[in-house]
This record gives structure tokens, sequence and C-alpha cells, in this order.
């Protein structure tokens, strides 16, 4: 670009950065972050969001922290998605404590939660098995403007399922259908492998049934999930048909069918 004599501005330097943080390439990124620092230009949230993203997805949080308490010395205000990427980052490294304190912070700060927000509270309320907080805090969203969406309710039923607590979990499954949310495959492979983990091969087998009747297609996890629930209960001849039938799926999606 420079030499045609095109000067680089903040929306390219946006666009390499996104892409160097995309495929990994952080180090780049924060080399290229530094360049643009250097360069007395203006930086706008949405830069600082990417760099912060990319820092978060390469195992940096404690330096995208950093960066984020510096945001004001920059005269740069975080906005939600600022939130949202390192509270999701606290929330994979395991550092929920961090996440809680964060959140609390940007309601002070008068930044409205949105569903994505939540979705990272939720997810992180069930790795610690706190799951009447998790289905509180779904349950407030609305006063927060926001609703669930299928994601949100597939990490509590997750949460649900790994507690081994079925009638909440199907509770939750018939709360989705009611408020118009279409279960996905996520979905439907949870509630299978959480059936298959308390040995109801009957409950498991419906879900499968009702997965493919609702032209929700299975996928390996799935037949996983079936041919070892069949396999543990000696099912052996149901598992083998199972088998066939994942064969005959491969050919079909390979024949472009």
């Amino acid at each position: 670009m420079i030499s045609h004599g095109v000067c680089p501005n903040i929306v390219t330097f946006g666009i390499l950065l996104d892409g160097l943080c995309s495929h990994g390439k952080v180090e780049k990124a924060l080399e290229m972050f530094k360049v643009m620092q250097n360069s007395k230009m203006d930086l706008d949230t949405a830069v600082y969001n990417i760099i912060i993203h990319g820092m978060c997805k390469g195992s940096k949080v404690d330096e995208a922290w950093d960066l984020f308490t510096s945001l004001p010395l920059h005269g740069v205000e975080p906005d939600v998605q600022t939130h949202n990427i390192l509270m999701s980052g606290f929330v994979k490294e395991g550092k929920f404590l961090r996440a809680e304190e964060l959140y609390e912070e940007m309601l002070r700060k008068g930044i409205v939660p949105n569903t994505i927000t939540f979705n990272s509270m939720v997810e992180g309320l069930c790795k610690q098995n706190r799951l009447d907080e998790a289905k509180h805090m779904i349950d407030s969203m609305a006063s927060e403007g926001c609703s669930p969406n299928v994601v949100t309710f597939n990490t509590l039923i997750n949460g649900y399922c790994k507690a081994k607590n079925i009638d909440d979990r199907m509770e939750l499954f018939r709360e989705m259908h009611l408020r118009g949310i279409a279960a996905d495959r996520v979905t439907y492979n949870i509630l299978i492998h959480g059936f298959c983990q308390v040995g109801d091969y009957s409950g498991a087998l419906e879900k499968f049934q009702e997965m493919i009747s609702s032209g929700v297609a299975p996928d390996t996890i799935t037949f996983h999930s079936m041919l070892a629930g069949l396999c543990s209960k000696e099912e052996l001849p149901n598992a083998v048909a199972m088998f066939v039938d994942l064969q005959k799926s491969v050919v079909v999606r390979q024949l472009g069918g």
C-alpha cells in the first residue's frame, strides 16, 4: 500500500489485526498493535476489543486485563463488548470470581449487559455447580431488556446433565420450546449424553428419534453417545444397527445427498 502512495488507516490496521488474532498469531498482532500505538494513531474501542479478544484467546487474560485497565489513560471507554470479552476469558480460565467482579463493575458503570454477557455468567455459574443462581440469572434477563438464546439454555441444560438432575433439565428443555427457541444439535447431544450417563437408554433413544424427526442432523458425537449407551446396556444388535446407519449417512454426505 505504502509503495503505491496509499497510507493505511485505522480501518486497514484493524482488519489486519483481526486477521492475525483470528489465526492465533497473537504475538504478531501485539507487535502490530505497538506500532499502531507508537504512530500516535487515534485508536478506538473497536481496535482495543480486537486485541483484547486476541489476547484472551491466546491465554493472555491477565495481560488483557492490564490493557483493559489502561484504557481510560488512552481516552478510551470500554463498552459492553470489551467487558464481555474479558468476562468470557476469565470464565474459560476458571477465574469466575474475577468475571463476577467485572460484571458488578459493569453494572455500576451503567453499562447494560446483553445476552452474551449473561451467557458467560451462566457458564461460569454452571462450572461452579451454582445451578440455582444460573437459572435465576436467566430469569432476570428480561429485566435487562434481553432474552436467552439457544446457547444460554444449552449451557444450563449441560450443567443440569452433569449434576444428573433429570427433572430440571427436561423442564428447561420444555421452557425452550415455550419461548420459541428451537433446540439445535448441541442441545440434543447434551440431552442424549445425559440420559446415557444415568443409564436411561430409553430416554436417550426417544431424544435421538425426536432429533431426527425435528430435522436436526446427528453427528459423530451423537452416534458416539448412543453407541456407548447401547454397548454398556448390552444392546449389541441395536448398536450394530446404529453403526450401519452411521456408515450410510457418511456415504450419503460423501455423494452429496
